[in-house]
């Protein structure tokens, strides 16, 4: 009965060390918008499929940086999966300040207005600092 009791704490005193170790590692990995400094972007176009299927939406990028600043890896946190592959694929192109943390998050805003775009431009694209990057399309393009 005792060792069942004791079996029984050090079991619950484990999984309370392991959660509260998982949840103080989680915290320590939050990216703070003051520590992403943007050197560098590319822009971006609306993904042809994806704006005739009117996918509209954010796409949460990641990505992880080396010593210089440079991407060397991006991964999506989440999005619509048509607009994914060229956001991650964008933001591979992007380069940042160096940081201790060596990480940055990018958002991504994609959307269609209504109404008609003027001129052979199927897309726009605005970067707001620190991280947000919004590709606007049009419903039609009307040629000049």
């Amino acid at each position: 009965m005792k060792a069942t009791i004791r079996c029984s704490l050090l079991g619950v005193t484990i999984l309370l060390f392991t959660s509260f170790s998982a949840i103080r590692a989680k915290q320590e990995r939050t990216i703070w918008d003051e520590d992403v400094k943007i050197v560098d972007f590319e822009e971006l176009r609306y993904p042809l499929s994806a704006r005739l299927s009117h996918v509209q939406g954010v796409v949460a990028v990641k990505v992880t940086l080396d010593d210089r600043g440079k991407v060397v890896d991006s991964v999506a946190i989440s999005g619509a999966k048509s607009l994914i592959p060229d956001s991650v694929a964008n933001a591979k192109k992007w380069r940042f300040r160096p940081s201790s943390q060596k990480e940055a998050v990018i958002v991504y805003q994609f959307r269609i207005d209504d109404g008609l775009c003027h001129g052979v431009a199927s897309s726009h694209f605005v970067f707001r600092p620190p991280n947000f990057a919004t590709i606007t399309s049009c419903e039609s393009v009307v040629e000049p």
